[in-house]
């Protein structure tokens, strides 16, 4: 299978009939050494030929199989047989293998697709720090209460599972000696496609910058600025014609409704003059941002709805005394900053659960990484 895209071919090998069915046995019974119940085996056999050797296939279904892996669970198997596109099993192709991620995600709980469908803020190939990722799930109000856990267990619950069906796949720990060890996951680009497109139609996230340039913004309640990596590459006409359409398509939103921005690549720092706009903002990502300044954390210390605050590596030197006044605020992280302190005020935010904070002068930078 091959995809050409921006002059570049990818190419997925396929998987021989035995490595095939040893990776489908340990995604859906644990172990290559494992045996499939007799009456699976041939509905096994009839899955297998349909995913044509492909591992994303294999382990995408092995996965979603997984949770009906007793001899009882036939029928499910036979359900999921008979969804997969014929087309599969002669031809696979991209759309093959995006149809098979439909299936794995249409068979997620309903809280379950909503964190899938979050994934799309974050721009393709980064690598996503894992506390990050629940802690912005949690003020999205996308973790539900349960009677003796905290919302962070119930989160890491919900993360456990995605990654048990193979929805997310676990990253290397970040490492470095001012923050310890961070976890880190990674979203399969295929994956990613399928959750922006599910994510649009379904106006769960509104994206600009990269290959998002001309987006439906009628009512605008998640949006994510991507950029940067893309116009890096462009002539310097394309780079102004990028950023003006840009501008214009933001200047022309209502962000009325915008409960939650987050800002990657720097390119959105023209946005960032509108944030007095952004009043009803539960969630505030601009991390890296290099051009943050006292103007715009006036407008942030008006943001009284705002649960989750995200300033890390910043260029911000201080934290006005009104940041006391965001009484619903429930993580706050301005770590790498050149922050001297942090004010009196902080100590008012009865709601804060995460506080994280380092001066960047503090420390020898390890060299950029591309984190989200």
């Amino acid at each position: 299978m091959q995809r050409l895209f921006n002059d570049c071919i990818y190419r997925i090998k396929a998987l021989g009939p035995e490595d095939s069915t040893k990776l489908f046995l340990s995604r859906a019974f644990g172990s290559t050494n494992g045996s499939c119940p007799m009456e699976l085996e041939d509905a096994m056999k009839k899955v297998l030929k349909k995913c044509g050797g492909l591992p994303l296939a294999i382990v995408s279904i092995g996965s979603l199989l997984a949770s009906y892996n007793s001899p009882e669970s036939k029928h499910m198997w036979e359900r999921v047989f008979k969804s997969i596109g014929s087309e599969m099993e002669s031809h696979p192709t991209l759309e093959g293998m995006r149809q098979i991620v439909i299936i794995s995600y249409d068979h997620l709980p309903h809280h379950l697709k909503a964190c899938m469908m979050y994934l799309s803020i974050f721009p393709e190939d980064y690598v996503i720090v894992k506390e990050r990722l629940l802690m912005r799930w949690i003020a999205e109000g996308l973790v539900a209460e349960k009677r003796g856990l905290t919302s962070m267990e119930v989160a890491e619950a919900y993360f456990n599972e995605l990654v048990s069906r193979s929805m997310i796949d676990r990253a290397a720990d970040i490492v470095n000696y001012y923050d310890g060890r961070e976890e880190t996951c990674r979203v399969h680009d295929m994956m990613l496609e399928v959750m922006v497109a599910k994510s649009l139609e379904a106006n769960f996230i509104s994206l600009i910058g990269g290959q998002y340039e001309v987006m439906p913004y009628d009512r605008v309640r998640r949006l994510s600025i991507h950029g940067g990596v893309e116009a890096s590459k462009q002539s310097s006409f394309k780079k102004t014609a990028a950023g003006r359409g840009r501008r214009k398509n933001i200047n022309a939103m209502n962000v009325e409704h915008v409960r939650s921005l987050s800002v990657f690549e720097l390119e959105g720092h023209k946005l960032l003059n509108q944030l007095g706009e952004f009043t009803l903002l539960r969630v505030l990502d601009l991390e890296d941002c290099k051009v943050i300044g006292k103007k715009h954390m006036a407008h942030v210390c008006r943001m009284y709805l705002l649960r989750f605050l995200n300033l890390r590596g910043t260029t911000i030197t201080v934290l006005p005394r009104e940041l006391g006044d965001l009484e619903h605020l429930q993580a706050l992280d301005v770590r790498l900053t050149f922050l001297e302190g942090l004010p009196e005020t902080v100590t008012a935010l009865e709601n804060l659960e995460c506080l994280q904070y380092s001066n960047k002068k503090d420390y020898i930078s390890d060299g950029p990484s591309k984190t989200a």
